[in-house]
């Protein structure tokens, strides 16, 4: 069973009283096969799989998940656990209550913008400063949605402050792009986050817990959506040190005030890394151990047998570093499907 192949860190995290758990993951920590135990004792508990919400950052770590649990658990009770992206859950969602929802392609949302945009005459206007283009300022409303709950106008000012005699016509822009798309039955993927939360704020939606991957990469938006939801439990797996998607909107403070906003939260450290080898661990306590730290931590080295220390080679142009990586390949003993270029 998923439970008994946990060590006593991924298992004590598994195992946490219903309430809101925090379980602070970095890479190779073994977070999945937690995540997995956890749903297994949530469902040895009695709990109901259609009160079982679980959001992944992809919908494949999703599907990697469920059927690890169908290994387990008969197909009919996995397949009522509700599960996906942030994005795919809310789609579903909003596709039982609006059947005639056709979700867009940013770029075609991106031309209709852009049409709205071009039936302002900024030419004609005298200005101080050339207005943003259309592309530009489609892509900061776009990141201002999953960024902010705060009005546009808002949100854009305190980085654009010389942009506020501009202000009024963006919003327009902005306003009558938000009724198109109303008119013609239009969703982008971040409409589906909004309308989904409208929805919750009237009408609830009970789960008895909702479990969180990556949640050190969940945005404004999608932490408002997680309290919109108003879960019994709520179990958030993640890791400080690894959020990289701050410029796509990722909201760095929702894991790093958990405790604060959650009076009762539980917090789990799983501290034996089983993917690397002791000296990359050790660099990597070196290069993290200035970081903030928000939640202790030191990874423990899980896995034994021969091992190599991480080297820095560097180069004065990229063909001498081509041809260096090429020799080292050509000269290595370690056959060619195991080695990996990442670039």
């Amino acid at each position: 069973m998923p439970l008994s192949a946990l060590n006593d860190d991924q298992l004590s995290a598994a195992t946490a009283p219903l309430g809101h758990n925090l379980i602070i993951a970095s890479a190779g920590t073994g977070k999945t096969s937690t995540i997995v135990g956890r749903i297994a004792h949530l469902l040895h508990k009695g709990i109901d799989p259609s009160k079982i919400l679980l959001l992944t950052f992809t919908n494949k770590a999703a599907g990697e998940m469920i059927a690890r649990l169908e290994r387990y658990f008969p197909k009919k009770v996995v397949s009522q656990i509700e599960s996906g992206t942030f994005h795919a859950v809310s789609y579903r969602w909003l596709k039982e209550l609006h059947p005639n929802l056709a979700l867009k392609q940013p770029s075609e949302l991106k031309t209709l913008f852009r049409s709205i945009y071009e039936k302002r005459n900024f030419e004609r206007m005298n200005l101080p400063l050339a207005p943003f283009s259309a592309t530009y300022l489609y892509e900061m409303y776009s990141l201002y949605q999953n960024a902010s709950l705060e009005g546009f106008d808002v949100w854009f000012l305190e980085k654009y402050p010389d942009h506020e005699i501009l202000m009024d016509a963006y919003m327009d822009i902005a306003q009558e792009f938000e009724q198109e798309k109303i008119d013609y039955g239009f969703a982008s993927f971040n409409d589906l986050l909004l309308r989904m939360k409208s929805h919750l704020e009237a009408h609830s939606i009970h789960f008895e817990e909702v479990l969180v991957d990556e949640y050190q990469d969940t945005n404004t938006l999608q932490g408002a959506l997680i309290d919109e939801l108003k879960p019994r439990s709520l179990f958030c797996v993640g890791d400080y040190d690894q959020s990289i998607y701050a410029f796509n909107g990722a909201n760095i403070e929702n894991i790093a005030t958990y405790s604060k906003r959650y009076k009762d939260a539980n917090v789990f450290t799983l501290s034996i890394n089983y993917r690397s080898t002791a000296p990359i661990l050790s660099l990597a306590n070196r290069v993290i151990e200035r970081n903030e730290r928000i939640y202790p931590k030191k990874l423990v080295v899980g896995r034994i047998g021969k091992t190599h220390p991480p080297k820095l080679l560097m180069y004065n142009d990229l063909f001498e570093q081509y041809q260096s990586i090429a020799q080292g390949i050509k000269h290595t003993h370690v056959p060619n499907d195991q080695i990996a270029i990442i670039f």
